[in-house]
């Protein structure tokens, strides 16, 4: 079980220009109604001025009765292309298996690393593999085009789900002011709706949140977005259960995404893998010792 159930939980993980550093002492503005709306439906593009922030990810579900806890976290430089992030599964896999009355599988203690540089994805995950090498997947390598869907710092930036806060209407609830990793912001529960989202997005971007949104399902989904006193978001909670069961993994599977975002507009190095790390993925199919052998 531990074997499927990884590959499936990395899928929606995965779905998963600088400017000057917001005033971390702002007064926060609460807006209601009308404004409430716009201002949240305008932080997507107030998050693509500031070019660049770090983040973290913690994603909380029930799987078969049992109460799991996935983290992870990283930082994106969209002026440049450039994504990294680190998924830590060891505890939830820990926990599946002490239920299960069995050991964790070698490398399922060990966190999955991906970093994005333009269309060339770069992953290090011993659970799937057992490798300590970079695995390389380049779209021209695939026998795509360059600008295929999948591929891209866009497509795997937990940041792309921002883009769900296009799609906000009717009357956001003002929860109340609280404090966010030190910065005042506001807390809103609102509703989204995913085609709204989608049509509301730069039509250069369109394809792309389709892709990542298209994920969550359709219809409205409630989420709850804190805001601080720049429009910029600084955590977004979505429920993410409806996407779970549209990867087959069934009803009784619930999970809730929180993402807390920071460091807006500071430098963020982000360390592509040199090519003496690296294996291309096409080098790795039909072989024995491939990525994913070992994940019967």
């Amino acid at each position: 079980m531990l074997r499927k159930l990884a590959p499936a939980l990395i899928v929606p993980l995965l779905a998963t220009a600088a400017c000057a550093t917001p005033a971390e002492d702002a007064s926060v503005e609460v807006r209601t109604g009308a404004e409430a709306v716009l201002a949240l439906q305008s932080a997507p593009d107030v998050v693509a001025d500031a070019g660049t922030a770090s983040f973290e990810m913690v994603m909380e579900m029930s799987v078969q009765g049992e109460s799991l806890t996935l983290d992870a976290h990283g930082a994106y430089d969209a002026t440049n292309g450039r994504m990294s992030m680190e998924i830590d599964m060891g505890a939830m896999f820990d926990d599946l298996a002490a239920s299960s009355g069995v050991e964790t599988p070698d490398g399922f203690d060990e966190p999955m690393q991906m970093v994005v540089d333009g269309t060339t994805i770069y992953m290090r995950a011993p659970m799937l593999s057992g490798a300590e090498e970079w695995v390389s997947l380049d779209p021209e390598d695939m026998g795509m085009s360059s600008d295929a869907l999948g591929f891209g710092a866009g497509t795997y930036d937990p940041s792309s789900y921002l883009e769900s806060l296009r799609g906000v209407s009717g009357e956001p609830e003002v929860v109340g002011t609280e404090e966010v990793r030190g910065v005042e912001t506001t807390h809103y529960e609102a509703s989204m709706n995913l085609a709204d989202a989608i049509a509301e997005a730069p039509e250069e971007q369109r394809a792309l949140v389709e892709e990542v949104l298209g994920q969550l399902g359709d219809g409205t989904i409630p989420l709850d977005v804190w805001v601080d006193a720049d429009g910029l978001p600084r955590r977004l909670a979505m429920d993410m259960g409806e996407m779970f069961s549209s990867l087959g993994l069934g009803s009784e599977m619930s999970a809730v995404m929180t993402m807390e975002f920071f460091d807006y507009g500071q430098p963020v190095d982000i360390q592509v893998p040199s090519p003496d790390e690296v294996q291309p993925f096409t080098g790795l199919l039909g072989s024995d010792e491939g990525f994913g052998a070992d994940a019967s």
